[in-house]
């Protein structure tokens, strides 16, 4: 089984890249369950793993994290079906299994993982899955900023928005250089895949020694797409076909202020990413200095956080690696 990763912001098309690559006739890209992250971050609360009631209790917060109403995969997992996929201890191959597992209900030889702020976890990932490959996906910070004011689940307004971003591109940038140079990672802007996915998409699945498939284009008509998609609002586009035009709609939806503040806060890596701001720079350092200390508080409080009944779901279930005591 052969495994790619994505690295992407939220609310940057990552859903999107995921169901567009599992329509592929050898590929899975199974709906996030965000495992990997909480699982790879606090391995070190669960030593020693090889003693059995350590095991144990990691498996049973594995399986609760897969079975939250949050997202829906077409293989279930009891701990007993946890505990046959490795021995004791051997985490990477839990993790293998456990995709795996859904790749060959599916028919599948190739796994596409998207979770987010891969970042945090690189390292388990090199160790374990050195010859996996890597999507960076990016997205015009000013659109993301847009879906994520939109989102009821997302914390804040657009500096939020804008921070997450910035922080994300330092991290994913850093990474993809290294990666590329290795030959193993591929930059996706958003704009390009929902323009012509066929064109985008070729170099990614040329890197998993695959080509890409007309049928791509129909992810949206799969029953579990459609079942994932009526789960969330997030994730509601997913039932569409692509949306070409689904860029530069914070020219309409933000205010002038809106869009100084992801200027000014994203500018340096939009430069890099080929992200052109509407304002000069001496105009962005002016409402930097001047305006953004105000802005950013009120901003922050003009939406209410209202993450839906799955999302937290998976935030219950994600805790419970975090609140495990060592022996």
């Amino acid at each position: 089984m052969e495994f790619s990763f994505l690295i992407c912001s939220e609310r940057c098309g990552s859903n999107l890249v995921t169901r567009m690559l599992d329509a592929h006739s050898r590929i899975c890209g199974p709906a996030t369950k965000h495992l990997i992250n909480p699982l790879a971050r606090n391995l070190f609360r669960y030593q020693p793993l090889d003693r059995a009631d350590q095991w144990q209790a990691l498996l049973a917060d594995v399986q609760a994290l897969l079975e939250a109403d949050f997202s829906r995969w077409r293989t279930h997992f009891s701990t007993a079906d946890l505990a046959a996929l490795a021995a004791p201890g051997d985490v990477p191959a839990l993790v293998r299994g456990i995709f795996g597992r859904e790749a060959a209900a599916h028919g599948k030889t190739h796994v596409f993982v998207k979770e987010n702020h891969v970042h945090e976890f690189i390292v388990f990932l090199l160790l374990h899955f050195p010859a996996s490959t890597f999507v960076y996906q990016v997205r015009d910070p000013r659109d993301m900023a847009l879906s994520w004011k939109n989102n009821p689940g997302h914390p804040g307004g657009v500096c939020r928005a804008a921070r997450q971003w910035q922080a994300d591109q330092q991290q994913g940038l850093k990474l993809h250089h290294e990666l590329q140079r290795l030959g193993r990672s591929t930059l996706v802007h958003y704009e390009d895949l929902v323009a012509d996915p066929a064109r985008t998409l070729a170099p990614v699945l040329e890197r998993m020694g695959l080509a890409w498939e007309p049928a791509m284009l129909s992810f949206h008509e799969a029953e579990l797409t459609r079942d994932n998609a009526a789960r969330q609002p997030a994730w509601a586009n997913l039932d569409k076909a692509v949306m070409s035009d689904n860029t530069r709609k914070y020219r309409d939806a933000l205010s002038r202020d809106e869009i100084l503040a992801v200027e000014a806060i994203c500018r340096h890596e939009m430069a890099v990413l080929g992200y052109r701001p509407e304002h000069a720079d001496a105009e962005l350092d002016c409402f930097q200095r001047d305006e953004l200390p105000a802005f950013e508080p009120r901003d922050e409080q003009a939406k209410r956080h209202q993450p839906p009944p799955a999302v937290r779901a998976n935030t219950e279930a994600k805790a419970r690696f975090y609140r495990h005591r060592p022996a």
